[in-house]
């Protein structure tokens, strides 16, 4: 039993002394996370981007968003109902469109906002 016991106790060490190499990467990854420095967009560029996208309406949803926003508000009895009928019950409940869906943009829109965006920089990849 001496050396069963003696063979466990090895393996628990090892897996003991794992874990805490798995821990300090851990917090190490997480520290540097803490520390990364993420961009702030300035008013002027959140404002070219929000008149890119413009005003969203509720017609430019697809039934599943709008039900969404129909629980998210406390519309009651939505599901059976049609595209219009939530979209009226929606406007009802005074709930504001959300943003034009992100696959209605252009081409030429979505160059647009990524070149505002930058993503390169954004995601640290600038030369």
């Amino acid at each position: 039993m001496g050396k069963i016991a003696e063979a466990l106790r090895a393996n628990l060490q090892k897996v003991a002394q794992s874990d805490a190499r798995s821990l300090r990467a851990l917090q190490s990854n997480l520290e540097a996370v803490e520390e990364a420095q993420v961009p702030v967009f300035t008013k002027e560029v959140t404002a070219k981007i929000n008149s890119l996208l413009g005003a969203g309406t509720f017609e430019q949803q697809n039934n599943k968003a709008l039900k969404a926003l129909c629980k998210e508000h406390g519309v009651q009895k939505y599901s059976k109902l049609k595209k219009a009928d939530l979209v009226t019950a929606l406007k009802g409940k005074g709930v504001q469109p959300p943003p034009r869906p992100i696959g209605s943009l252009t081409k030429a829109e979505m160059k647009t906002i990524l070149e505002l965006i930058d993503v390169y920089k954004l995601l640290g990849c600038a030369n």
